[in-house]
C-alpha cells in the first residue's frame, strides 16, 4: 500500500507528495533551511507585499532575531549576540505578521553613518519580516495527517480509522479511529466515501472536539494532478500592504502575501466581500501562507 508524507519543503514551494512504499510513517524533514531573506524573495528586496509604505532609501538598517516583543518594546538579538530593546511606537510592522521568538528580521531606522547598530531604546522606523520562524522550525518540517480507511462520513464530520501511524506520543495510532469536523473552507480530492482510504491533513489537536480535517485526499486520487493543487474557501475580508485576510463561514482568518505579484494584488484588491477559493503553496497552519491563485465561488 502506498502511503504519501506531506512535507512543507523550501520557502514558497508547493508542497509536495513523497511516496512512501509500505512500512510505518516517518516525521518528514524540511527540505531545506532558508538562509536569508534574499534567498527567500521576502523583505524588502524581494517582496513588496512584506515590506511596508515607510520610505527607507534613506535610512540604515541590520538584521536580527527577534527574543520578545512586549507592547511597543521590542527585544532583538543581533548577528554577534548582542541583545538590545528597540521603540516601535511609531514604526510600521504588518499586522498580518504578528512577530515571534525566532522571527529573522529587517530593521530600519535614521541613524549615523560608521555605527552597525542603533543604541538601546531607539526609535525604529519599520520592521520588515525577513525569514518567519516557521521557515526553520521542527514544527513546520510537515503537515499534520492521518491516513486510512473511512469507516464514517456525513457532511460535516468524517472518520478514519489509521492504518499506518507514527505512534509517537502526540502523532496517530495504528488502528485508532479518529474523528475530524468537516469546515465549510475544507477541499475534497476524489470521491470520499466509506470504504475507501483517504489521506486527511487536519487544523487543532488529534482526537479533540477542534480538530477539522481542512483537506481530504482519495488514495486514487494521490498520484494524479488534481492531488498537487492546495486550495482554501472563504470570503475576501480586507486586502491590505499585500495581505489577503479570508474569512471563513466559521468566522475564521487565513492570512496570504500575494508575493509581489501585482496581477494577483489587483484581483484581490477587486474581490473584497466576495466568496473566493485561494490556492497556496505552503501550510496555512503559518501566519501568513502564499497565494498563487484566485478563484470565484458562486
Amino acid at each position: 500500500m502506498k502511503k504519501f508524507v506531506y512535507t512543507a519543503m523550501t520557502v514558497f514551494a508547493v508542497l509536495s507528495l513523497a511516496a512512501c512504499q509500505g512500512g510505518k510513517k516517518e516525521a518528514a524533514e524540511t527540505a531545506a533551511s532558508v538562509a536569508s531573506g534574499e534567498a527567500s524573495g521576502i523583505g524588502v528586496d524581494g517582496d513588496s507585499s512584506v515590506a511596508g509604505p515607510v520610505d527607507v532609501s534613506n535610512m540604515k538598517d541590520f538584521q536580527a532575531t527577534v527574543q520578545k516583543l512586549d507592547g511597543t518594546k521590542l527585544t532583538v538579538e543581533y548577528e554577534d549576540g548582542t541583545s538590545l530593546t528597540l521603540d516601535t511606537s511609531d514604526a510600521f510592522i504588518n499586522p498580518a505578521w504578528q512577530l515571534m521568538p525566532g522571527d529573522e528580521v529587517d530593521i530600519f531606522y535614521n541613524g549615523e553613518d560608521g555605527v552597525d547598530i542603533p543604541a538601546d531604546g531607539t526609535k525604529v522606523a519599520e520592521v520588515v519580516m525577513s525569514v518567519p520562524y516557521e521557515y526553520v522550525s521542527e514544527d513546520f518540517s510537515s503537515e499534520p495527517q492521518v491516513y486510512g480507511e473511512i469507516t464514517k462520513l456525513s457532511d460535516d464530520s468524517i472518520t478514519i480509522k489509521e492504518d499506518e501511524g507514527i505512534n509517537s506520543d502526540n502523532g496517530p495510532q495504528d488502528g485508532v479511529e479518529y474523528t475530524f469536523k468537516i469546515p465549510s473552507y475544507a477541499t475534497t480530492i476524489g470521491k470520499a466515501k466509506v470504504g475507501n482510504y483517504a489521506q486527511v491533513l487536519y487544523l487543532g489537536k488529534l482526537s479533540s472536539d477542534d480538530a477539522k480535517a481542512y483537506r481530504i485526499c482519495t488514495e486514487d486520487m494521490m498520484e494524479k494532478e488534481d492531488s498537487e493543487v492546495y486550495e482554501i474557501k472563504g470570503t475576501i475580508a480586507q486586502f491590505a500592504d499585500g495581505i489577503i485576510y479570508l474569512k471563513t463561514d466559521e468566522g475564521e482568518v487565513f492570512n496570504f502575501t500575494v508575493d509581489g505579484d501585482e496581477k494577483l494584488a489587483k484581483v484581490a484588491a477587486d474581490s473584497i466581500d466576495k466568496k473566493v477559493k485561494i490556492s497556496y503553496t505552503d501550510s496555512i497552519r503559518m501566519r501568513v501562507s502564499t497565494c498563487n491563485g484566485i478563484k470565484f465561488v458562486k
